[in-house]
């Protein structure tokens, strides 16, 4: 697996070093300072280390500042091969992207080319759903690989910076639907509706609450949420990609997770995600990639 800060690929994004519960990062040109709780090991010759222009206060990803000395220039512009994603503050210590998920969209677009190059009866491209969609670099990646996209996220913000993304990426009259929605309910509608997909994308949160103030926690709502996903796959379908946090999940989950995924046949892999700095050479974990797919990865790229 390749990583963003040595991939050429990218354009804007570097992730220099880790270390004391932060990562020091460059974003269009600005070194950026946040917190980051997989980053608990001191740093490596701190002293060579570049100085922040902006860094977010606090330890979590919650509750802290912004500060600066440098702005972020507006716009701000990353650049992943074809793909244009805008970069900005917000008020958590987040910028709207998350260069490891590149991995993932390799993945996804390997598959849904493949699927294209062999398909000699499909009238219509793959129709593929991303749930907690956030700002829509999955959606794009599948998108510009030729399938047809439904961008779900429940906060209307995220949505519109999907649609913003999409237009700077010349995807702007891409077959995208963007929908502001809760996804396990709109998921649930899907099904009832008898709507089906070939592709299903999933990165939730470890926690939050729904709009009339539930509780959400991955743990516990993990298994509903595979198997009403799988419900709304296809008869025909490509993959199936949960993104979940090492943290949140413990060994029991993580198997419950491959025997639920592998239950409808296919090819199942686990993919630890992570970024490595340029200067320190440090490898941070950020999450796992639970992958589902009709063709073995090896496959796609021959």
């Amino acid at each position: 697996m390749t990583n963003p800060s040595e991939n050429p690929e990218w354009e804007g994004y570097e992730l220099l070093a880790t270390g004391d519960g932060q990562r020091l990062e460059r974003w269009c040109g600005r070194v950026i300072l946040r917190p980051e709780t997989a980053a608990q090991w001191p740093w490596h010759h701190p002293e060579s280390l570049p100085a922040w222009e902006g860094r977010y206060t606090g330890n979590r990803a919650t509750g802290g500042t912004w500060e600066w000395h440098h702005p972020l220039p507006d716009p701000c512009i990353v650049r992943y091969k074809s793909l244009s994603l805008l970069v900005k503050p917000t008020n958590s210590k987040h910028l709207g992207l998350f260069p490891e998920q590149s991995a993932n969209w390799e993945w996804i677009t390997g598959l849904i080319r493949a699927s294209n190059d062999a398909s000699t009866t499909r009238n219509t491209p793959p129709k593929v759903l991303n749930l907690f969609g956030y700002t829509g670099g999955a959606t794009l990646a599948a998108a510009a690989a030729g399938a047809s996209v439904s961008h779900v996220d429940a906060a209307r913000a995220m949505v519109g910076w999907c649609s913003d993304n999409a237009r700077l990426s010349g995807l702007g009259d891409s077959p995208i639907r963007y929908i502001v929605e809760d996804a396990v309910t709109f998921l649930q509608r899907e099904n009832r509706r008898g709507n089906r997909y070939d592709g299903i994308i999933m990165d939730p949160p470890s926690f939050g609450r729904g709009k009339g103030g539930e509780l959400w926690k991955l743990f516990d709502h993990l298994p509903f949420l595979i198997d009403i996903a799988q419900e709304a796959l296809s008869d025909s379908p490509l993959f199936l990609l949960l993104n979940t946090y090492s943290e949140s999940l413990d060994d029991l989950s993580e198997s419950m997770i491959s025997r639920k995924l592998t239950r409808l046949g296919g090819s199942s892999e686990v993919v630890g995600l992570g970024l490595t700095g340029s200067l320190d050479h440090q490898r941070l974990p950020l999450g796992t990639a639970h992958r589902w797919s009709v063709i073995p990865s090896p496959l796609l790229f021959r």
